[in-house]
Parts: structure tokens; sequence; C-alpha cells
């Protein structure tokens, strides 16, 4: 109740209104005498978000609210039963970039260690369509779509067979070496490999690792200067690779080599040693 009454003081001061944040949705309820279940409140935020007179301010709350909500695995799973998946799926397509973020949000904070949600969500397809188009399209939109769909396939076969055919392996290189990119994208980009190769056949890796020079693209993100968490991820990922028996040719080792050297001149003390040694013994 004290987080109520600080949120209720903090409306006469816009500043400290936008420091203060949204408050809990049932805290709320209770504030207003109200006994509203989750699921009424899931359903109530939903329609809020469809309510072409409701302005953007309350439209961006009542997302908050949705995705405080979901956070708890029970009300995640309760999306299906509520036949809210379809309404979020169709605010992928909406032309305000922040609720597609959102919604995108929404989308990977649900299914995230969750197989039942990640079941319920492929029952739409164009679901997954439309992430990967997100993922394809404005630098803007992309991260969020990035998140969901590392929470989707992570574990998830029937998930990464339909990433498989709609050609998403081709995403991931013009990310990793986009210039342009922050890091938290580049990040985004590598926990999505992750996943991938937590679940992809080897074949599959194999075949697609080399048609899209994706060992070369994740190398090139080890230099001097670069930002240590994308550094370790991508040596995180490259070790993966070895220990699940992935054949390096010549030009991918004299890669190697040369990270290798980066890393014992700039990285060796910041990144993790274990992952470093195995490196070099392919080298």
């Amino acid at each position: 109740m004290d987080k109520l009454l600080n949120w209720s003081l903090a409306q006469q001061d816009p500043e400290t209104a936008k420091k203060v944040g949204a408050p809990d949705p049932k805290l709320l309820a209770e504030l207003f005498g109200q006994n509203v279940d989750d699921a009424t409140l899931m359903k109530q935020n939903i329609e809020l978000i469809e309510n072409p007179e409701c302005d953007e301010d309350n439209k961006l709350t009542a997302f908050d609210n949705f995705e405080m909500l979901i956070e708890n695995l029970d009300n995640a799973n309760n999306i299906e039963n509520l036949k809210l998946w379809p309404k979020l799926i169709n605010l992928l397509d909406s032309e305000n970039d922040e609720f597609k973020n959102l919604t995108s949000s929404i989308i990977g904070t649900s299914v995230q260690n969750n197989e039942k949600s990640q079941t319920d969500f492929l029952k739409y397809p164009q679901g997954f369509t439309k992430l990967i188009s997100l993922a394809k399209s404005n630098k803007v939109v992309r991260i969020k779509a990035l998140y969901a769909l590392s929470n989707l396939i992570r574990n998830n076969e029937q998930s990464y067979e339909l990433f498989d055919q709609h050609k998403g392996w081709e995403l991931l290189g013009p990310i990793i070496t986009d210039k342009e990119a922050k890091d938290k994208v580049k990040l985004r980009s590598l926990s999505l490999l992750g996943a991938i190769l937590s679940i992809a056949p080897k074949d599959d890796i194999k075949k697609h690792i080399h048609e899209y020079s994706i060992i070369e693209k994740i190398l090139s993100l080890i230099k001097p200067g670069a930002n240590i968490s994308v550094v370790d991820k991508s040596l995180n990922l490259i070790v993966h690779l070895i220990n699940g028996g992935y054949e390096f040719n010549d030009d991918e080792v004299k890669q190697v080599k040369e990270s290798v050297e980066i890393i014992e001149k700039d990285f060796h003390d910041v990144i993790n040693i274990d992952d470093f040694q195995v490196l070099k013994q392919i080298v």
C-alpha cells in the first residue's frame, strides 16, 4: 500500500511521476476497492490497448501492466485460455513502433523457459512469421523481435524448424556485421544464435554456419576496443561449436588464430579463461 501512496502523491508532479512509474495493477485495483483477478486484468489491459479512443500514454501503461502480469508463469500460461494470443499477434502489425516493441517483449517474456506458452504461441504460425519480419526490418523494432525469437527457439524444436523454413539464418549475419548496430542489438543477435545452437541438428548447424559465413562474422566482433560482453559472448559461441564437434576449415582456423592474438593482447584479463583455453586448442 505504501507503493500506491507514493504513486498517488507523485502524480502531482509530472517529473516525479515519470520516475515512480506505473503501480502494480493488482494494488491499483485494491486502491479503488475492486477485487479483480489477474485474468480479468489481463483482458482489461488488452481491451484498453485495442480501444481506438484511448490515448497513447494509457495504452503504454496497459502494455506495461500486462507484461507485469504475465511475468507470473500461471498468467503467461493463461494467455491461450483467455484467447489473447491472436490479439497480441495482431498488435505486431501496429503502425506504432513502440507498440510493436512492447508486444514483442510481452511475447518473449511469456515464452521464456516456458514450454506450454511456446506451444500455445506456435498454434498461430503467423505470429512467428511477423517476428521474423520485424527482426529483418528497421533497427527500431528488431531488438525486441530478436528477444522474442530467442526465447521461442531455445530448446524448442518446432520453433527452430519454423525459423529455418523462414530462412531465419540469413538475418543473423547482417545484424552481427552492421557497423551502426548498437552493442545491445549485437548481443541479442548472438543470444539468438545461442538459442539456435541449443536445438538445431548438427547437420543444419554445419550447413548454415558455412553457408552464411557465421564463424567469420562472429570473429569480426573480437577486435581491439570492442565491448567486453560482445567479445565474451562471441568467444562462448565459438567454444560451444568446438565442444559440439564442429569442424573448422582452414580459413576459419586462420581467423580463430587472429582472434586468439587479439584476446591475448586486449582481453585476456576480462574474458572467460576456460573458454579461451578451449579456443586456443584449435589453433
